[in-house]
């Protein structure tokens, strides 16, 4: 197969694991499958630094700031993104009311006036 296989793995949570990861992956502003393929990369790197002589727990707590970091990018990204789409909404609202009123119907409400 090429490249474009991707495995899946499926796993089954108790309800409280479950809420508590949904809990932090909404407060990070990711999904639950992103923030378990954040914990399952940490706990792999974690695994690959406890041999080497660094302080993993550093390490551990720079990459647990970084991945809080990407989480609230996200959010900044997707919140700009509805403001960026909210402005261009109101601007073309701002058009319409200062585009000329047609011809057509001035002169059809000043006649319905006399």
């Amino acid at each position: 197969m090429e490249g474009s296989y991707i495995p899946t793995v499926h796993i089954s949570l108790p309800e409280s694991t479950y809420e508590e990861l949904r809990r932090v992956a909404i407060s990070m502003g990711i999904q639950v499958t992103d923030l378990i393929k954040m914990y399952i990369k940490l706990g792999l790197q974690d695994s690959l630094l406890s041999g080497a002589r660094s302080s993993s727990s550093d390490i551990k707590e720079l990459v647990n700031k970084l991945i809080y970091i990407e989480g609230k990018l996200t959010l900044l990204d997707e919140t700009l993104r509805e403001t960026i789409r909210r402005l261009q909404e109101l601007e073309d609202r701002v058009k319409e009311l200062e585009s000329p009123i047609p011809q057509t119907i001035i002169k059809r409400t000043s006649g319905k006036l006399k």
